[in-house]
């Protein structure tokens, strides 16, 4: 069961992140690029989350981190 709710609009290129307990962040299409390539590795995924909102970054799961590599490859 997915933990995270993570909408990418294509049209933008924008990226909502929503935590189960309401949670949320939003990235703009060059951090959702950052992201896609420092997803391949957990804490880098983090460190790059960690420049838009250091405490959702920092409340992530191994497993949510997981799951949002594996959405935006």
């Amino acid at each position: 069961m997915d933990n995270l709710n993570i909408e990418l609009c294509p049209e933008t290129g924008i990226c909502s992140i929503m935590k189960k307990d309401g949670t949320k962040v939003d990235l703009m299409p060059d951090e959702v690029k950052e992201l896609r390539v420092a997803s391949v590795n957990p804490d880098s995924a983090r460190q790059v989350l960690t420049q838009v909102d250091s405490s959702f970054a920092e409340s992530l799961t191994p497993d949510e981190l997981k799951q949002l590599a594996a959405r935006l490859k």
